[in-house]
């Protein structure tokens, strides 16, 4: 199935699959996709949108690192609060370190791992506190396993990762191992199927599901008949309820039998297994209907419902009587089924059956189900749909209700339906004096997309700190209007506020009201802790290249990066990283034997994951021992990143004809083409201002370059030396230097040049230089 088509389906694991695809292979029109979830409440589900926006629109080098200094103590003290604590607290810094802006150390991420075993002995931050409101919340199932495995998700592929979830995949430990399949599960290696195949035999019931979900994700197809053996291996019907969905996925037939005798089953979690995997199932729509109707007769109401509901989707009038008499029966657990089978039912008669049930019901558990299911289906009509009027008439109705709960849920309801239900909500915000429905309709407000400065700048001293931070939160990014009440919320005693409120102001292009966070991880206080790690999260997500030019991160992300070349003495980009230095230091010592140089960066590449300079060294070193395959996998990442590099892209180029690869040789060869003659062209206009006795002799040359050649740095070099741009030329000898990094007088050059805030660089190369051999090695 198209994954662009699967990512729509009822299936919660089918559309995570599916989300993989496109996120390890995304295509300019995934955008808009992306960006909905980017900022969603499902962690995992953002992680990946933020995956494929990385690929699809790449930041530049320059803007990357910018971004990484603003955010390297928040970082460090994110992985500080990941290692011990409350489990409430490590959860939370995990979410946020997951979109760190570079990828986090494999020593690092192993440290944090080796904290998972203590995880489970701190009590949560609530305890012995007691909530005033019940809260309803969509139940997310992120755990620590969970946390730990898309933090492993977020490491760069390559040989590094793959060990690192070898290892982990041979722990004893449950919840280490838990982790690492979960990773498998968004990020597959098809080379540890064998092993994730000995552990889906597992006696444990999570870590044999969780490793047959990830065996699914690294063999594909090709397991579908082990996943079927290891179904009718197993007795326990708990763990068959769990495969059967995973074994409907690969649509053999032989699997249909079976999914209609487990769709009978006096087990109801096998039998609703049953059903939802004959939804799935590739079959004709008899046969489906048939099914469902048979399981509708179950004296079970959570069986029958959930068959009345697919039996609904294939036309039958049946179901919607069968729910409604669940929904009307003196049985709790009756209603509690209806009610969740009711959010599937996308139509008018949902809406109007559970609105009348949230006035009338009395079991807590009932209603939380029911504001769940109204919650699911106003979000499945706002992708397109029109919203029933049904809605604002009991709106209006509930709004006014003597149960603050109802109203504040109502509230909440009212800010997913969004711009048609404004007026309701201002109107109801007017009138109302209790603190937490006061505060959910200012959240509702924000949502609705009001923008009526006054509405919200009335409560900008409420004594309840909830209304002053949903307050913050909901206000629009008006620069001079707004901007007055986040600096001063920015101050208030409680930390909920100051973190929502240096969001606000971060958004603003503030951006050294990170460090206002910062401060809230350090202090003992949890709430304090947890609101840093939520905005932190949020700031954490926003990719810079899909910004206007005129935004206000995007102009203060900017500035940043023309005060740091001015502070850094016009020095090099590329090489403006801590730990170069040390490197070229350590290549000195093997006195330019490639075997040994190629041992060094790869030791350097696993300390230093995230180093342009370290990996476009060992991509050079890689070609010329041969590994073309790596080389070029290798030099793929440092293209997304510094895709303007001409010696990156005519190095790409002769490596994918060494591999025949032609479909990306064309590809690189058009890229390099079309760069070359922008340069070339630039060159030409230049040298025609230039005056003296080269300039004829350079045009000359220049006419002379009609092909795309490295020889063009040799005059790109002397033109801007001539106009006295050193930063350019240091730029251009960077990029020569990680291309060929053999090159002698090159590295003599660049050293010679090098401004005193580069001493130590400027050092190291040339003890570098002068252990190079006298003979060039080319690619």
């Amino acid at each position: 199935m198209n994954p662009r088509e699967a990512v729509y389906s009822e299936d919660e694991w089918t559309r995570m699959t599916a989300l993989v695809a496109m996120a390890r292979e995304p295509i300019v029109s995934d955008r808009e996709f992306f960006e909905e979830l980017v900022f969603g409440e499902d962690t995992t589900m953002s992680l990946l949108a933020c995956v494929g926006l990385r690929k699809l629109f790449p930041a530049p080098l320059q803007t990357k690192v910018v971004w990484k200094e603003i955010f390297s103590e928040s970082v460090d003290l994110l992985t500080r609060r990941a290692c011990s604590g409350p489990m409430q607290l490590r959860i939370a810094a995990l979410k946020a370190l997951v979109f760190a802006p570079e990828h986090l150390t494999f020593n690092l991420v192993s440290r944090i791992l080796e904290s998972l075993e203590s995880a489970s002995g701190h009590e949560g931050i609530y305890s012995g506190r007691n909530r005033t409101l019940p809260l309803y919340q969509q139940s997310h199932k992120f755990f620590m396993p969970e946390g730990f495995g898309v933090l492993l998700a977020s490491l760069p592929a390559g040989f590094d990762r793959v060990s690192l979830l070898r290892r982990e995949l041979a722990f004893a430990d449950s919840a280490r191992v838990i982790a690492a399949l979960i990773s498998l599960q968004l990020m597959p290696v098809e080379e540890l199927t064998e092993r994730v195949l000995e552990l889906a035999r597992s006696q444990d019931k999570r870590v044999s599901y969780e490793a047959s979900k990830a065996l699914l994700a690294c063999g594909g197809s090709k397991v579908f008949l082990i996943m079927l053996s290891l179904f009718k291996e197993t007795c326990d019907s708990q763990k068959k309820a769990l495969l059967l969905p995973l074994v409907a996925i690969g649509a053999r037939g032989e699997v249909w039998p079976i999914i209609k005798n487990c769709a009978f089953s006096e087990d109801r979690v096998l039998a609703k297994a049953a059903i939802n995997a004959a939804n799935l199932f590739a079959v004709s729509l008899e046969d489906r209907v048939e099914l469902f109707r048979e399981a509708m007769k179950n004296s079970d109401s959570s069986v029958a419902c959930l068959a009345a509901v697919y039996a609904w989707k294939c036309g039958s009038m049946k179901a919607i009587r069968l729910i409604r008499k669940n929904f009307e029966s003196e049985v709790w657990q009756n209603r509690l089924a209806a009610a969740k089978s009711l959010s599937e039912i996308n139509s008018e008669i949902s809406f109007e059956i559970l609105l009348n049930g949230f006035e009338r019901e009395r079991n807590g558990d009932v209603l939380r189900e029911i504001v769940l299911s109204i919650r699911r289906l106003i979000k499945k009509n706002n992708r397109g749909q029109r919203i029933p009027d049904v809605i604002f008439t009991a709106f209006g109705r509930l709004l006014k209700s003597a149960d603050p709960f109802k109203r504040s849920q109502c509230a909440v309801m009212c800010g997913l339906v969004g711009r048609p239900c404004e007026e309701l909500v201002i109107g109801a915000a007017e009138h109302e004096e209790h603190p937490h429905v006061l505060a959910s309709l200012l959240t509702a407000l924000g949502k609705c997309g009001c923008d009526k400065m006054l509405v919200y700048s009335r409560f900008h001293d409420h004594e309840d700190a909830r209304v002053r931070a949903n307050m913050i939160s909901s206000m629009p990014l008006k620069l001079y209007e707004s901007s007055a009440y986040f600096t001063e919320a920015a101050k208030d005693e409680c930390s909920r506020v100051r973190a929502t409120a240096s969001e606000k102001l971060f958004m603003l292009g503030q951006l050294d009201a990170v460090n206002t966070l910062n401060r809230m991880l350090l202090v003992p206080d949890p709430v304090s802790v947890l609101s840093g790690c939520y905005a932190l999260s949020r700031i954490l997500r926003i990719q810079i290249p899909l910004l206007k030019e005129d935004h206000p991160i995007s102009l203060s992300v900017s500035r940043k990066c023309r005060m740091r070349i001015k502070t850094k003495e016009f020095g090099p980009i590329i090489l403006n990283t801590p730990e170069i230095a040390v490197v070229f230091n350590e290549m000195a010592i093997a006195g330019g034997n490639r075997h040994k140089l190629l041992w060094l960066l790869e030791e350097q590449n696993r300390k230093y994951p995230s180093s342009y300079p370290i990996r476009r060294m060992l991509s050079s070193l890689l070609a010329i021992d041969g590994q073309y395959e790596r080389a070029l996998e290798i030099l793929d990442l440092c293209l997304s990143e510094n895709p303007g590099s001409l010696a990156d892209l005519l190095d790409a180029y002769r490596i994918s004809l060494r591999l025949c690869d032609l479909p990306r040789a064309s590809n690189y060869g058009e890229k390099a083409k079309k760069l070359y003659s922008t340069l070339l062209s630039a060159c030409i206009q230049l040298c025609t201002t230039v005056r003296g006795r080269g300039a004829d002799f350079m045009m000359k040359k220049l006419h002379h370059l009609n092909e795309p050649s490295m020889n063009l740095y040799n005059a790109m070099i002397q033109l801007k030396a001539v106009e006295k741009d050193n930063a350019t030329v240091l730029d251009l000898l960077s990029e020569l230097l990680l291309s060929r990094p053999f090159n002698s007088p090159v590295v003599r050059k660049l050293a010679s040049m090098l401004p005193e805030s580069f001493s130590d660089l400027r050092r190291s190369l040339e003890v570098y230089a002068s252990s190079l051999p006298v003979t060039v090695i080319g690619i």
